[in-house]
């Protein structure tokens, strides 16, 4: 399977613009709220519809603007899961999966209905109406609804925003097998970045309205690009940079590294990468300074360091993570922080 959506649809102060390609796999959109990403999988579900352009789905065509093609929802064989799950509340759990099934036979549906509520773990609820389920329940019996359907393109939009912590980490490992399993197209809508890197193949990055950029999850984290992908992708220090002659200066930082050939707007290092200067390798480090902290914060696994050049006083500090274990080393190193060629972003605005 395939899907392919170049669409524009104006939305109060904005313009979604889309250009998006997916295949067999999970691809996330993702943006920060009021980016696009909900109206994106509306517009492709058949939900809303688009001012202009076409989406096709293996080839087959839902949506045309030229060609005066708009099919309804229920002929895009569509698979969508709703923030809110969308269960109809005056029908038993097991009414709702029937409802999704395309059987004509009831016996057929009923029968596909019980085989998927075992799937999820729901058979004891088969019975009881949306309000008697827990929000874990409402998923498992949303997303059987949704398979009982045979559809040919999963669509999720923040299928975990509304549960607990215990309870996403659950349902994100038996979601993985429903996306294992499916061996289709499925579009993951999300801001959340480890749930992304942990669910996805891909990733597509939504900056008000527009798919700015695009690539495998491993590039994305590896190089975002540009700053809107890289703070999604969970770079903490970003800073404006200038060019200047075969070096590039970073005055909020007061740090300066080898332009490389780059045309960088802006530099990025994620917190996680920065390193105490006497135990990098010199070969490998673009720029080192003393340094003073500003706030340090005790996280549960972590210390979590705001720190600038010593004696410099500067508009941006530097956030830096690092293990405990590091940090109670640190207390007895030259207090020296380095910042390493290969942890180093340059991106465009």
């Amino acid at each position: 399977m395939a899907l392919e959506c170049n669409i524009t649809k104006k939305l109060g102060n904005f313009t979604l613009d889309l250009d998006i390609r997916a295949g067999t796999g999970v691809t996330a959109l993702m943006g920060v709220s009021g980016s696009g990403k909900s109206m994106a999988l509306r517009c492709m579900s058949g939900v809303s519809k688009p001012d202009n352009g076409r989406i096709t789905l293996d080839g087959v065509t839902l949506f045309d603007s030229d060609k005066k093609i708009n099919l309804p929802p229920q002929k895009r064989k569509v698979g969508f899961l709703f923030q809110d799950y969308a269960l109809f509340p005056n029908m038993t759990v097991l009414q709702n999966i029937m409802c999704g099934a395309n059987r004509d036979d009831k016996k057929k549906k009923k029968s596909a209905a019980e085989d998927l509520a075992d799937t999820f773990h729901i058979t004891a609820h088969l019975g009881k109406y949306p309000h008697q389920l827990s929000g874990g329940e409402k998923q498992r019996a949303a997303i059987a609804r949704i398979l009982a359907g045979t559809p040919d393109i999963l669509m999720l939009d923040e299928p975990f925003s509304a549960l607990d912590s215990h309870l996403r980490w659950e349902l994100e490992n038996e979601l993985a097998e429903v996306f294992q399993r499916f061996g289709k197209t499925v579009l993951y809508v999300s801001h959340n970045r480890d749930e992304v890197y942990r669910l996805c193949d891909n990733v597509v990055i939504l900056n008000n309205g527009r798919s700015e950029v695009s690539g495998s999850k491993w590039e994305l984290f590896k190089n975002p690009v540009t700053v809107q992908a890289a703070r999604l992708t969970g770079c903490k220090n970003i800073a404006p940079c200038t060019a200047r002659g075969a070096k590039i200066t970073v005055p909020d930082w007061g740090a300066e590294f080898d332009a490389d050939g780059t045309t960088a707007e802006f530099v990025g290092i994620r917190a996680n990468y920065l390193t105490p200067a006497c135990l990098a390798d010199k070969d490998r480090i673009a720029a080192a300074f003393e340094f003073e902290i500003v706030r340090e914060i005790e996280d549960t696994f972590t210390n979590i360091l705001y720190v600038r050049k010593k004696g410099a006083a500067l508009p941006a500090v530097i956030r830096w993570e690092m293990p405990k274990k590091t940090r109670a080393a640190l207390r007895d190193m030259p207090q020296e922080i380095a910042f390493l060629r290969e942890s180093l972003l340059f991106l465009r605005g």
